[in-house]
């Protein structure tokens, strides 16, 4: 196909997740009942068009779509037989039900009315979800909007759902359960970001940054996409011997760790960008959920052991560390923009290469270009804590990172790595001085 594989693959393991149902869960500590997950994923593909997101997506998508294309037939021969009823017989028959496994271009009112009747859990399968985004703004800041967010929220979770709408009254859905499986190009998702209700809707999905595709080759297809099938069918079949999977001994212990790891992370990251703290502090969920993907996926027949190994546990933890993490920061660094006060922090980096500064102060911080001028201390402060995140900068005393205003190095090889990009800012202020000159 010549697309990016490991795009490829995140969108797979999504159709996996989708087709496990949800009453395979997952009791994720040895000692609380009360927090199971099922494999519910929501993914984005994020690239150009010629990145090849929407092949990608058709071909990850097709075994549930085929399943899908079956019931979605056979529902509607059973609707024709059941209206072709008299009255009588029809107020002695419940109209069939409609069992699917996907749903695409589709109203929240629309899914409610599918969702009554799968409780396992559908797939939203969306080529452009820009307009997926932009559904849910369709009210503006009305409490229609603040519904909708809401419904998907809760679409996330699982657990029922209370519908009441006027003229149609009131409806419970048993389970709201779907994963989400969709592709956005840049600059729409970088204008949504800015837009959106900060809710945690965007922190819900792991981002995939395309790789740039290449020419496919014509050449038959190996017999891994009848193995996948295949898989995808046996998942939907698929049921438990007890209540719930467990954990093994060896992988409650890497599961602590990685509870650990993420707490940590999601701290740290947080006097970056508050945005990515939220994002992290979704892993643990995360984790649990790929280990059932995992788990089912390497299962031989319809029924998968009770006990989760941790040779599962251990791949979903490097999986997720070599993979979806370098992804997300990829998103909000080269896609969204790393730090809340991006511009400011650019603008401060560049003044340290350009200047080949070895130490910088706040006060300093605020005398450079436009941007810097414009600082409150505060707001310098915060700034310069970012750069200490990033490893640009450490201060001078020790303690000093809780002073009012410390004093920060900078860390030498910033300067080395960025030679060039300092020879380059350094021109480019020179010439807006040369042009800022000339106008007067």
């Amino acid at each position: 196909m010549g697309v990016d594989p490991g795009g490829l693959a995140m969108a797979a393991l999504t159709v996996a997740a989708a087709a496990i149902p949800d009453a395979v869960k997952l009791q994720v500590k040895r000692h609380d009942p009360s927090w199971t997950e099922s494999a519910r994923l929501w993914c984005a593909l994020i690239g150009s068009p010629s990145t090849k997101k929407s092949p990608t997506i058709s071909v990850a998508s097709a075994p549930l779509r085929q399943i899908d294309d079956g019931l979605l037939r056979s529902y509607v021969d059973r609707m024709a037989d059941w209206e072709r009823m008299d009255k009588a017989q029809k107020a002695a028959t419940p109209p069939p039900r409609q069992e699917r496994t996907r749903i695409e271009d589709v109203t929240v009112e629309a899914a409610q009315q599918v969702l009554t009747d799968n409780e396992q859990g559908l797939l939203l399968i969306r080529d452009e979800l820009s307009a997926w985004f932009g559904s849910m703004e369709k009210y503006g800041s009305s409490k229609a909007s603040a519904s909708d967010r809401g419904f998907w929220l809760q679409a996330f979770n699982g657990g029922s759902y209370a519908v009441n709408r006027v003229g149609r009254g009131a409806a419970l859905v048993p389970n709201l359960s779907v994963s989400l499986l969709g592709g956005i190009q840049p600059e729409p998702i970088r204008a949504i970001s800015k837009d959106l209700a900060d809710d945690g809707l965007m922190q819900r999905i792991v981002p995939i940054c395309l790789g740039p595709a290449r020419v496919g080759t014509d050449a038959p297809s190996g017999s891994e996409v009848g193995d996948y099938r295949d898989a995808i069918t046996c998942m939907r079949r698929m049921r438990l011997r007890g209540d719930t999977l467990r954990f093994s001994d060896g992988a409650h212990e890497i599961r602590a760790k990685r509870e650990k790891r993420h707490h940590e992370l999601a701290m740290a990251w947080e006097t970056v960008n508050r945005k990515i703290g939220a994002h992290l502090g979704k892993y643990d969920a995360l984790f649990a959920r790929l280990c059932i993907v995992f788990h089912c996926l390497e299962t031989r027949g319809d029924m998968p052991a009770n006990e989760i190994s941790a040779d599962v546990a251990e791949r979903v933890a490097a999986f997720i560390d070599e993979y979806i993490y370098r992804h997300l920061l990829a998103f909000y660094a080269n896609v969204l923009g790393t730090a809340d006060d991006q511009d400011k922090v650019t603008a401060v980096a560049g003044y340290i290469l350009a200047h080949r500064l070895e130490s910088i102060s706040v006060s300093e911080a605020r005398r450079g270009d436009r941007k810097m001028r414009q600082m409150a201390e505060d707001q310098a402060q915060e700034v310069l804590a970012q750069l200490d995140a990033f490893g640009w900068l450490t201060p001078t005393a020790p303690g000093a990172r809780n002073a009012k205003s410390p004093r920060y190095k900078v860390t030498a090889a910033v300067h080395a790595m960025f030679a060039e990009r300092a020879a380059a800012e350094a021109r480019r202020r020179e010439e807006v001085r040369a042009i800022i000159a000339d106008g007067n």
